[in-house]
């Protein structure tokens, strides 16, 4: 198994082969991790080794928040202090709690996408101790029949869990806001705890077309970096959940101004983490930092080793993630894990 390698002065990029589709991207800072998943390996490698400025790019911004990450990691380690209370001293903000509730987003999980192998997933996820639940049913669909076929997947999903727990739906910008509009009356009938990119930030009258006809509660805003970006959408109204992603808003500070903007609102945050043990590790810390709300993400049966892919292991239990009193994340990649089916490679071109 071959071990991260020595930093020299020089930012090395890990990958992690999760499954075809996923891929963890992790940097590292002196001691301290950042996870930088979702956009490219080969521009993920140039932008770490250019002596340029990061781009304000989806790609520069991603990039930013790894480092961002891994850097505060690193000083939280070195104060001896988990992230939660690093940020707490920089920020102002109380810890308000250590025990982070999770929603668990079956996506990746679901193999093939009939309604039969979502429900038993979706059960799987129930019986792990998780009250809520998320699908994206219109992913890979294709046809004049999507919209039904994932309709009919998020049927059988809300009928698994049971109407005593919570539906969350992700349209991933797949629908149009008149489709959506189309279709009111069955997604009404999912009793949504919230439906997810459905039209854009900037388009705050297809929000709140959408939110007229369905009466969920709309959320978004998962790659977004700034201020300007989420104002119209929370100013209007319109949108009842903002998601800032640790990576894609640059960092867990960036996060946190985002959530303080989105307070002024009256509007809760969720941050979005369809990530990796590292990057959920900081999403939790940041949770930690924010009044009680929306559960925080994470990705549910994509593969059974994820909880030993840090050490100690992930601590997600019963639906929860468990703050402990480690410094920075409170854990941190494995290299050499016992059964081998895994280990960091060193990305090429990477100075």
């Amino acid at each position: 198994m071959t071990a991260p390698p020595a930093l020299s002065g020089r930012t090395p990029l890990h990958t992690v082969r999760v499954t075809a589709r996923t891929t963890w991207l992790l940097v590292q800072q002196g001691a301290g991790w950042g996870e930088l998943s979702d956009i490219p390996e080969a521009e993920a490698a140039r932008l770490l080794g250019s002596s340029d400025a990061l781009p304000d790019t989806f790609a520069g911004r991603t990039v930013a928040g790894g480092l961002r990450t891994a850097r505060a990691d690193a000083a939280a380690r070195e104060a001896g202090l988990p992230l939660a209370d690093w940020l707490s001293g920089r920020t102002g903000l109380p810890v308000l709690r250590r025990a982070i509730p999770l929603y668990a987003n079956i996506n990746r999980a679901v193999r093939e996408r009939t309604p039969e192998a979502a429900a038993d997933v979706a059960r799987a996820a129930v019986a792990a101790g998780y009250p809520t639940v998320k699908i994206a049913p219109f992913d890979g669909l294709t046809g004049p029949d999507r919209i039904g076929r994932g309709l009919d997947i998020a049927r059988a999903v809300r009928e698994a869990i049971g109407p005593g727990r919570e539906l969350l739906l992700d349209a991933h910008h797949l629908l149009t806001v008149a489709e959506l509009v189309a279709h009111a009356q069955e997604f009404t009938a999912l009793r949504l705890g919230w439906l997810e990119d459905t039209a854009r930030l900037d388009d705050v009258r297809g929000l709140l077309r959408v939110r007229e006809a369905i009466g969920a509660p709309l959320a978004g805003g998962e790659f977004a970096a700034t201020e300007e970006e989420v104002r119209p959408a929370l100013a209007s109204g319109a949108l009842s959940v903002l998601m800032p992603d640790v990576k894609h808003a640059g960092g867990p500070l960036r996060v946190l101004d985002l959530a303080s903007l989105a307070a002024e609102h009256g509007v809760a945050v969720s941050p979005h983490n369809p990530s990796g043990p590292v990057a959920t590790a900081a999403s939790a810390h940041v949770c930690a930092l924010l009044p009680a709300g929306p559960p925080l993400e994470t990705m549910f049966g994509e593969v059974a080793w994820r909880a030993s892919a840090v050490t100690p292991v992930e601590p997600i239990v019963s639906g929860g993630y468990a703050i402990g009193g480690g410094a920075g994340l409170g854990v941190s990649p494995v290299t050499s894990p016992a059964d081998g089916r895994w280990g960091f490679s060193r990305s090429s071109p990477c100075p």
